[in-house]
């Protein structure tokens, strides 16, 4: 849920990066970090070790400027859906605006990917969402291997509604900053009816 600060004029969205391990949630938040400027991020928050999976989440605000004499930030969360403490799920998942769903595009990630997709609705419709009502994004992540599977095939599996959607390498920060663009816009779009 957006919460607006009226003495601030401040407008904060959370958004929640999920998909399987591995699959490049934290080197998105890592990719906006490298490529936007100081003035629209403000730090990132890693409760990680470098390269490894996120064990319970990455945190980096972002500030999108002004609408409507407005500041609008996004609070960035890269989330495992591995649930290891629930008050720290309930906590992180309290107050979602929208979602980019990462997958791996490799081969043998598929799977995991359909799974994790499920695992996500599930989580997100038990804390009380509607998931096809929420602001959301997919990420077709690692498209520089090899072993990818075709994107229309991800589209069929992961996006039979045909929300938006991007190729992606996060570790080259191709697609992730496209990716974050066009869920601020579904952002935008729904604060703005």
């Amino acid at each position: 849920m957006t919460f607006t600060n009226y003495d601030t004029k401040e407008i904060n969205c959370k958004v929640v990066y999920f998909g399987p391990r591995g699959c490049g949630k934290t080197e998105n938040l890592r990719s906006v970090f490298r490529t936007t400027s100081k003035e629209v991020r403000s730090g990132v928050l890693e409760l990680t070790e470098e390269a490894s999976p996120t064990p319970f989440f990455d945190f980096l605000p972002v500030s999108l400027g002004h609408v409507n004499d407005y500041h609008l930030k996004l609070h960035l969360y890269a989330m495992s859906t591995a649930v290891y403490y629930e008050t720290v799920t309930s906590v992180l998942l309290k107050g979602v605006d929208g979602f980019v769903f990462v997958a791996d595009s490799r081969i043998e990630a598929l799977a995991d990917n359909i799974r994790t997709m499920g695992e996500v609705k599930n989580l997100l419709t038990d804390h009380g969402y509607n998931v096809a009502d929420m602001p959301r994004v997919i990420q077709y992540n690692k498209r520089d291997l090899n072993d990818v599977v075709p994107v229309d095939l991800l589209r069929q599996e992961l996006n039979p509604t045909a929300t938006y959607d991007h190729e992606a390498v996060a570790t080259q920060s191709r697609g992730t900053v496209d990716t974050l663009q066009s869920l601020a816009k579904l952002l935008l779009s729904k604060l703005s009816h």
